[in-house]
């Protein structure tokens, strides 16, 4: 049996995708990585390589290529060495159960197509250098999704940037297949800017602690709750820095913080509502559909916290 090692001039990397055009595309992006590439027309091909232990550090799987049955990258992952490789989805408009179920088997990435050149390079570059490498990977890297209640979908990540980072395209491939795009874009930069505040000031970057980012499409909104695992903060007692941004700006700098202190300010501009439990680590983000009519939300909102 041949053991699967990192070459030493680079990972190996399996392209799946349909479209020769495209494949061409994602190969050359890849191998800008120093990565060497093999490109494959569709997922037969691939089990048959992985099958004869054909050395793989990596999978870049499209979601077309797929055909959006989700046991296509359950044979990939059954035909591998084990550990399998880490898998990156790529692809657009992919079903939420196909999503959903590549999550909860492993799936590492997820990169919108068409893939955008610097993101694909960054997720290989990513899981190259901090997972296919490392024999010492472990269950707490994974990003994990449920359905706790009915409508519901959450997905839970530890503490570090790079793994919100990627239970944020995970997130953002959901809200495309759902939502408008201007509605998407809103979103997509809200729960950035509030994901990195639970990461770096919520749980202080512990990897020990989670991160999780839930939400529900209704008729009329989208709501999303994002929690983490630390002590709160008083968001009512927050100055508003748009007043004085030199002032904010020197208070930070003497306070040991990074320049910024806008994000709460943005979100209230990107969402038309944000409820906070008590403690200060819930954050509910709601955001009406166009043409929705805006109606007051009091006791329903109750249920969420």
């Amino acid at each position: 049996m041949v053991t699967r090692e990192a070459p030493e001039c680079g990972a190996m990397v399996f392209v799946i995708e349909h479209d020769e055009r495209e494949r061409e595309s994602v190969r050359k992006a890849i191998e800008r990585t120093g990565c060497m590439v093999v490109p494959l027309a569709d997922v037969e091909a691939a089990i048959s390589l992985l099958a004869n232990h054909a050395a793989c550090d990596l999978i870049v799987l499209s979601a077309t290529a797929m055909d959006n049955d989700p046991a296509s990258f359950d044979r990939l992952q059954s035909a591998a060495e084990q550990p399998p490789p880490p898998i990156i989805l790529y692809g657009v408009n992919a079903e939420t159960r196909v999503v959903l179920h590549c999550l909860n088997k492993g799936a590492a990435d997820f990169v919108a197509k068409p893939a955008g050149e610097d993101e694909l390079i960054q997720a290989v570059q990513s899981l190259v250098e901090h997972d296919c490498l490392r024999a010492d990977a472990s269950d707490s890297d994974a990003i994990r999704a449920a359905r706790p209640v009915g409508g519901w979908i959450e997905l839970t990540a530890n503490s570090q940037l790079e793994q919100f980072r990627r239970l944020q395209r995970f997130s953002d491939a959901l809200f495309s297949s759902s939502l408008p795009k201007n509605v998407c874009e809103d979103l997509k930069m809200a729960v950035e800017e509030v994901g990195r505040n639970a990461v770096e000031w919520g749980n202080q970057f512990d990897p020990d602690k989670q991160v999780q980012v839930s939400y529900c499409f209704f008729d009329d909104r989208v709501v999303i709750k994002v929690e983490d695992e630390g002590e709160g903060f008083a968001h009512s007692a927050l100055p508003d820095p748009t007043r004085d941004p030199v002032r904010t700006m020197q208070q930070r700098v003497d306070a040991g913080k990074r320049p910024g202190g806008y994000g709460v300010f943005l979100i209230h501009k990107l969402v038309d509502e944000t409820i906070y439990n008590e403690k200060g680590n819930v954050v509910l983000l709601i955001k009406y559909l166009p043409d929705s009519e805006k109606r007051e939300i009091v006791q329903e909102t109750k249920r969420y916290f």
